[in-house]
Parts: C-alpha cells; sequence; structure tokens
C-alpha cells in the first residue's frame, strides 16, 4: 500500500492539477492523504469537491506551519511506502512504479525533477543540474541539505525514527527525514526526472535558491540543527 502525503496552504490555484496527477498512479488500495493548514481561500472546497475515495482529508488543529503540516499528515499514513507531495507541482507518469524499484533496496530515494515556471513553462535546467545530486554523509547534508521534499520516497520504517518531526532547529521536514534515513538505511538517487517542479512565491521548498544567510548565520544555524538533532536522531 502506498500513501502519498501532501500539505496544504492556499493552494486552489494549482491544486486540483497536482491531485489528479497523483491519483492517476495509485491503486484503489493507496491514498492520498492531504494535511490543510487553515486556507483561507477555496482549497478546502476543492478538496472536498473531488470525491476521491482515496482522498483523506485533513485539517491541522495543532501547530502551523510547513513542518507540522506534514507531520500531521505523516503521522495518518498507513502505507508501506510513503511518497510526499507539494501541491503546485505535477507528477509525471511512471514516477511511483520507478521510485518503488528503488525502495526494494533503500530505505528512501530522491529523484530530479524539471524546473519549471508558475504556468508550468519548462525553464530548461533540472532540480539536480541546480542543487546537485544529493550527496550522502550526515555531515555534509548539515552543512548543506540536498535532499527535496517533493521529490522523496521513503518505506514506512523510517517513519518509527523519524516522527515527530522536530519543530525547533530551524529546519524543513525533508531535510530531517532525509538526516535520519541516512543514519538507518541507503538513500537512491534517480537522475531521470519524475515531476514537474514548480517554481513560484508560494512554493514551500527553498531548493534551488541561493542562501542569502551571512556566514555568522549559517554556523548559528548549523549548532542549532546539530543540537537539535542529537537525543532523537540518536536513538534506536
Amino acid at each position: 500500500m502506498i500513501s502519498v502525503c501532501m500539505a496544504t496552504y492556499n493552494g486552489e490555484r494549482y491544486l486540483r492539477r497536482q491531485v489528479e496527477s497523483i491519483l492517476s498512479q495509485l491503486a484503489d488500495v493507496d491514498e492520498l492523504i492531504v494535511s490543510d493548514d487553515g486556507s483561507t481561500d477555496g482549497t478546502p472546497a476543492l478538496l472536498e469537491s473531488l470525491a476521491d475515495p482515496r482522498l483523506r482529508i485533513l485539517h491541522n488543529n495543532g501547530k502551523r506551519g510547513v513542518n507540522a503540516n506534514f507531520d500531521n499528515a505523516l503521522r495518518h499514513a498507513k502505507g508501506d511506502y510513503i511518497f510526499l507531495a507539494d501541491q503546485d507541482d505535477v507528477w509525471l507518469p511512471g514516477k511511483v512504479s520507478r521510485c518503488l524499484r528503488e525502495l526494494q533496496e533503500h530505505i528512501c530515494v530522491v529523484h530530479d525533477a524539471f524546473i519549471t515556471d508558475g504556468n508550468l513553462q519548462m525553464s530548461g535546467a533540472t532540480l539536480f543540474s541546480v542543487t546537485g545530486t544529493p550527496h550522502p554523509g550526515v555531515w555534509r547534508n548539515i552543512m548543506r541539505n540536498s535532499f527535496t521534499g517533493c521529490c522523496m520516497a521513503f518505506r514506512a520504517e523510517l517513519l518509527r525514527h523519524a516522527t515527530p518531526i522536530p519543530s525547533a532547529g530551524g529546519f524543513y521536514h525533508d531535510q530531517w527525514l532525509g538526516l535520519v534515513a541516512l543514519r538507518h538505511g541507503t538513500v537512491a538517487a534517480i537522475t531521470e526526472p519524475l515531476i514537474l517542479f514548480r517554481r513560484n512565491d508560494s512554493s514551500a521548498s527553498s531548493a534551488g535558491c541561493k542562501s542569502r544567510l551571512s556566514l555568522f548565520r549559517k554556523l548559528k544555524y548549523r549548532a542549532m540543527l546539530a543540537a537539535t538533532l542529537c537525543p532523537q536522531f540518536f536513538r534506536k
């Protein structure tokens, strides 16, 4: 069984096409879990109108923000394999089957993506051409995250070690999940682009963007992250 976990917030404009691209690759026993973070646009109504039995709609009534919203979705996942999804991308045909092949041997997989503008016009670049292929090593990924959530899938066993996603430390859910995956297994990188990665002002991920932090703030951030990691990261 597959669980796709999506976090939404005011995503009405692009959401329908993304949901349709995901559901087209899921079997009847699979599920798409959407956790909404208090949207004030038509996102909740749009989700309700889709009326697909595989679609489970949750309302995040706890702490707000990307990490907490994804954590809410992940805590309700029932599948053996978990896929993460953003609200404004489009999955390309074959994404699920391609990732599942790698997940037979690896605890986590990260794939490339075509970078587009808000209208899905190709930029000519892929995510890996901008950020580089995801690199191994916990410390290297603390210093420079190479995991992008919308391009990740993993075996459900990872959740035993990774949830709840820590709310402190100033890092995103995808970096945390990637670091825990490196701690408890191996990560495969698929160089084939498997989604249209829409870059717009509402994108939750900072992938492909150059950091504007000063060196001091970068070091402070890494120190906070390392301190946050210690208690939960090293548990069995």
